[in-house]
């Protein structure tokens, strides 16, 4: 099982995926290619494709709204201090190098359809030469859950919160994680820094229920543990979150809701305050 931590890494990005969500598409060494959009839930199809290598089992399909013929080049993203700022997901995830699936936080993504626009002026028609995908085998992506009453791996904990995080009909990820309504952004395995550390899972929060416009509000930083739970893992949630509050918000900590997520948690665990420590009922009962 060990073996195929890089495996379950991949399912997790793509179980992070929403119908609807805003695609770009990245050609090494070229840029940034866009706009397009989810149109499915992730799944299994072993079907060749007829290009590029064989076969790509996991799949999502996508459609495209706006075809940009002139890509985004990579170094644009940094050219300003502006989109440096802007595009800091994009440069950690660099430094650890290539991967299939990457989440961009939503500042990223509009700077990134404003230089789309900057490069081309207008969009134009959709290439006549797009075709869909041969596809004759699609099935739902299953994980495999348990290992002696515990999670396998913590990558295939943090693939089913990340696939469940957003469902209201769960009550102990709605105790968690708040209303569904004010997830404005999730996403896992986030780098946050040169020596190739990662958040397990990163949310915005936001709501205009209250002052009429968008308000994000809070940010939750969640470490996870297939395991037991001690007092060093307390205190890596909380540097997650003490650089989630310099970096993201105006370094109001108050801002930032740290969460570990466990088996059990020893005495020193628990003697931690100011710490959301959380049980959840689908591994753990």
């Amino acid at each position: 099982m060990t073996g195929k931590k890089p495996y379950f890494s991949i399912i997790a990005d793509i179980l992070g995926t929403r119908i609807g969500d805003i695609v770009f598409l990245y050609e090494r060494q070229i840029g940034f290619y866009g706009i397009y959009k989810i149109i499915s839930k992730p799944f299994f199809d072993p079907t060749p494709i007829g290009c590029v290598d064989e076969t790509w089992p996991i799949r999502v399909e996508i459609e495209c709204l706006n075809y940009f013929p002139k890509p985004v080049p990579e170094d644009y993203l940094f050219s300003t201090k502006e989109y440096e700022s802007k595009f800091w997901v994009w440069f950690y995830r660099k430094i650890q190098g290539a991967r299939g699936i990457n989440t961009i936080n939503p500042e990223a993504a509009e700077a990134l359809i404003e230089l789309l626009v900057k490069i081309n002026g207008n969009s134009i028609n959709k290439p006549s030469q797009i075709k869909p995908y041969p596809s004759n085998n699609k099935n739902l992506i299953y994980l495999p859950l348990y290992e002696d009453g515990k999670v396998k791996l913590e990558d295939i904990l943090r693939a089913w919160l990340i696939e469940h995080i957003d469902d209201p009909n769960r009550k102990d990820l709605r105790e968690i994680f708040g209303p569904t309504e004010d997830l404005e952004w999730f996403a896992n395995n986030v780098p946050y820094h040169v020596s190739r550390k990662n958040i397990d899972i990163l949310c915005y929060h936001k709501n205009n229920k209250y002052t009429g416009f968008p308000l994000r509000y809070k940010f939750s930083v969640v470490e996870l543990k297939r395991d037991i739970a001690t007092a060093k893992d307390v205190s890596q949630v909380i540097e997650y979150s003490k650089w989630t509050a310099g970096r993201l918000a105006g370094s109001e900590i108050e801002t930032v809701q740290p969460i570990l997520i466990a088996f059990d948690f020893d005495k020193s665990a628990k003697k931690r305050p100011k710490i959301v420590i959380s049980v959840i009922e689908e591994f753990y009962l």
